[in-house]
């Protein structure tokens, strides 16, 4: 049987982010992957306030954003903040050279099929071997969650990457949000990546429980493209499609001081927004120092923000207000960096409630109230 001092289980941005942390320390390490990811299987859309630590491995970022509700806003300043985009074929390899060169970490390929929490060890059973570890980080949701009790949805997404033949975009801007599209009693919106007058990445999210399949996908892009550019010829250089659950349900209370959820698994993705990628490395840090202190630390929001998250996930999952009122709402009270201080959860109580109360009060009040 095989012993580390952690094991790390999924090798996606929460896994490999804790094990960078980790990398060249005085733990053992083993990651668990079901597969080798090194694919470009999805994109990662941040914001952040000055230099970061993945600077190096960006696909593109702006500094200006454009927003569309019942109101337009173009060329947004973001105040110091970067909207940034990292492809995670870089990403992963990136990670995969840290790793691969530091001494104290394994990587074994292999299915996870049980974990057993003992009085003094965590015993991992996969489908080649035994290992023991003191402790475990657990990126894989092992049994699906019951969300009866709890409000839930799914962000899905499709998306094209097009190069036109003629100049189309303009390449100083994002379109973060773009909710000029039918909402058809749900929350829907497109955002557009533009890395040239040429080249950009279209893509629509839907807040709904029915999924799509491409085609479905296919559908709306076209017809956005079709109303709101003239793009004129262009070619589909890639496509890519995928899911991200919105919920409030307690991932936390699942963690132990031996066996600790990370990333989704975790509650690491934003409830009321999906946002994941820059919670996940702030919290894989946060979690990775305090183990290296031998501390565990504690990395859920706290409860305000777990409980903004909550009525706002109501709102939406209730049909309460759309995303569209929500946002429009917020963009045109308050500017770029006071949203994104608010979805970071940097704001102070009186902030807060001051971003709260410039959406419309009466379907924040019945989420509160019912």
């Amino acid at each position: 049987m095989e012993k580390y001092d952690i094991v790390i289980i999924g090798g996606g941005a929460a896994g490999l982010s804790c094990a960078m942390e980790l990398a060249n320390s005085s733990y053992s390490v083993c990651i668990i992957e079901k597969e080798l990811k090194n694919t470009d299987d999805r994109t990662w859309c941040f914001w952040e306030k000055g230099p970061g630590k993945f600077d190096h491995i960006l696909y593109n970022k702006w500094d200006k954003i454009n927003f569309y509700a019942n109101s337009s806003y173009e060329g947004l300043d973001l105040e110091g903040y970067s909207y940034k985009m990292i492809r995670s074929s870089d990403f992963y390899t990136y990670a995969h050279s840290i790793v691969d060169q530091s001494s104290n970490i394994t990587r074994i390929t292999s299915q996870v099929e049980s974990i057993v929490e003992e009085s003094e060890r965590m015993v991992i059973n996969t489908s080649g071997q035994v290992i023991e570890a003191d402790r475990v980080l657990n990126s894989v949701i092992m049994e699906k969650p019951d969300l009866r009790k709890h409000n839930h949805v799914i962000q899905h997404f499709g998306g094209w990457f097009i190069e036109t033949e003629e100049d189309v975009f303009d390449e100083e801007s994002c379109t973060f949000m773009d909710f000029r599209i039918e909402q058809k009693d749900d929350t829907r919106f497109f955002y557009v990546l533009p890395f040239s007058k040429r080249k950009a990445l279209i893509e629509i999210a839907i807040l709904s429980n029915d999924v799509l399949e491409m085609k479905g996908y296919d559908a709306l892009i076209q017809d956005y493209l079709d109303t709101y550019f003239s793009a004129g010829k262009f070619h589909i250089t890639e496509k890519e499609i995928g899911q991200i659950p919105m919920t409030d349900y307690p991932f936390y209370k699942e963690s132990t001081r031996r066996h600790i959820k990370i990333g989704t698994a975790g509650g690491w993705v934003k409830p009321s927004s999906g946002y994941a990628f820059k919670r996940i490395i702030d919290r894989a840090e946060i979690l990775s120092q305090g183990l290296l202190n031998n501390e565990i630390v504690d990395t859920k929001s706290d409860g305000f923000s777990r409980w903004m998250d909550r009525i706002m996930l109501k709102v939406l999952t209730k049909n309460y207000l759309g995303g569209k009122e929500v946002f429009g709402s917020l963009f045109d009270k308050k500017t770029p960096a006071q949203i994104f201080q608010f979805l970071d959860e940097e704001n102070s109580f009186m902030e807060n409630i001051s971003i709260m109360s410039s959406s419309p009060i009466i379907p924040f009040t019945r989420a509160v109230i019912f």
